[in-house]
């Protein structure tokens, strides 16, 4: 027992290397999950109770947990056979296929980075960047909305950092759970954006397979009340407005709806509106196909320079992106939507059902467009808005600026004004724009906009239009 044994350089870090593996599953790994277990249970406990819009078992579930009740959903197994028999290929070849698909696409919600780390990085980063406002078309807004609901959250689309935005100011009253586009499928992002309860969606994927596997996730969170978020325009607005809504994801919550027996379905929009949002640039110079066109490796640039820039100004902590604002409107019930239009749900054919879908999206975007906020550098820039070659003295843009936001009044439009004062938003606004150079001010005093920068003060006017077109 004592004797000694000589082993090669070679066999012995073979061997040590061994042993530090099965150290690190058999002791570290349990230990680390026990560790973050206990703190999640700490976090679940003390934060839900309090919540408006309870976490549920659904959202709490392991991500393999979910993959696999996805995986094994009756409805699943019936279209991985279908689909099976239509490609000729085996069941089981078709089975792994859709095990695979649902973990990719379901999150694995993390309620203490959420609610802890999460929050914290969030708030830390948005107030960093920007002057964060939130208003409400009615202060009791959410006060009538219950957990016993499936309460989907329709917002419009400006800028990735929506969801941060959207999670940050429903923290203190529910967890949001996003579907995320293909752009966030880098480390770090991806597995940030899982631990939000991000799941992960292919646009325009034309697989049968993947469209069954991801509407039936949608419908099961639906169905377990798992608040939820949905861009309706399912991408980022090209031109600053509100687009037409994309009705895939609206129609997947829809369709298994029991009018007699379900929970009721409660859509709540949000409009929210920047005075600079972080892709402005890339969007008047690339539509969307020729920014996914340049690749990853352009994204990841252009990401990485993002966050360097958003480092220096967490450092700086000087809030140079001005103002964000989100505006809260009024919910709208499904079930009373379809009682108001007569419409028997359960007897509808899947063509009909469609076009009601159609409907309900075209309300739920009137909606939205209705209480899109403005924030001071929209409002400057629709000054230029139908004659960008316009040179202005100071009291003429002051007069100019002020008529442009009695307008937005009387329109119904939330202005975001800086001290509740007319001239001190104009200030903040021309201050952003002269910094960045899309308003410059000539030899003679005049204020124009800067001929290389037109489009992006159409981009941000545009988020307006709907309060001056003619009625």
């Amino acid at each position: 027992m004592t004797s000694t044994i000589t082993l090669p350089v070679w066999l012995f870090i073979i061997l040590l290397f061994t042993a530090l593996l099965v150290f690190i599953r058999v002791v570290v790994f349990p230990l680390w999950a026990s560790f973050w277990s206990a703190r999640t249970r700490n976090v679940v406990e003390e934060v839900n109770p309090g919540l408006q819009l309870h976490m549920s078992s659904f959202n709490l579930s392991q991500r393999r947990v979910l993959a696999d009740r996805l995986a094994c959903d009756p409805e699943v197994e019936d279209g991985v056979r279908r689909i099976a028999a239509e490609r000729g290929v085996s069941v089981e070849k078709t089975r792994r296929e859709a095990w695979r698909m649902a973990w990719d696409i379901v999150p694995a919600f993390n309620p203490y980075f959420y609610f802890r780390a999460g929050y914290r990085m969030a708030r830390s980063c948005l107030r960093s960047l920007y002057r964060l406002r939130v208003a409400f078309v009615d202060e009791n807004t959410m006060a009538g909305v219950s957990d016993q609901a499936a309460v989907v959250f329709i917002i419009n689309h400006r800028s990735n950092i929506d969801y941060a935005v959207a999670n940050y100011l429903t923290a203190s009253r529910t967890m949001l759970s996003f579907g995320v586009g293909e752009w966030s499928r880098v480390w770090p992002i991806q597995p940030l954006m899982r631990m939000t309860g991000g799941y992960f969606v292919r646009r325009d994927s034309g697989d049968p397979l993947y469209r069954l596997m991801l509407k039936r996730y949608v419908q099961l969170a639906t169905e377990a009340r798992v608040p939820h978020a949905i861009f309706l325009e399912g991408q980022l607005s090209p031109d600053g407005s509100v687009g037409e809504a994309r009705l895939g994801l609206l129609s997947y919550v829809t369709e298994r709806f029991d009018t007699a027996n379900g929970p009721d379905l409660i859509f709540m929009p949000i409009g929210i509106n920047y005075d600079r949002i972080l892709e402005d640039r890339n969007m008047v110079r690339f539509s969307s196909a020729e920014f996914r066109a340049k690749g990853k490796s352009y994204v990841l640039l252009q990401g990485l320079q993002f966050a360097g820039r958003a480092a220096w100004q967490l450092i700086r902590h000087n809030r140079a992106f001005g103002y964000a604002c989100a505006r809260f409107g009024n919910p709208v019930s499904f079930r009373q939507w379809l009682t108001e239009a007569n419409v028997d749900w359960a007897q509808l054919s899947r063509k009909q059902r469609y076009d009601w879908v159609t409907k309900l999206g075209n309300r739920l975007t009137a909606d939205i467009s209705a209480i899109v906020p403005a924030t001071p550098v929209p409002v400057l820039a629709r000054v230029w808005f139908d004659n960008p070659d316009l040179a202005l003295t100071r009291q003429a843009l002051e007069t100019r600026f002020s008529s442009l936001c009695a307008e937005l009044g009387k329109s119904g439009c939330h202005v975001v004004l800086v001290k509740d004062d007319e001239a001190a938003t104009l200030d903040h606004a021309l201050e952003h724009c002269c910094k960045r150079g899309m308003i410059v001010q000539d030899a003679e005093g005049l204020y124009r906009l800067n001929e290389a920068d037109k489009t992006l003060a159409h981009y941000s006017g545009n988020s307006l239009t709907q309060f001056f077109e003619p009625m």
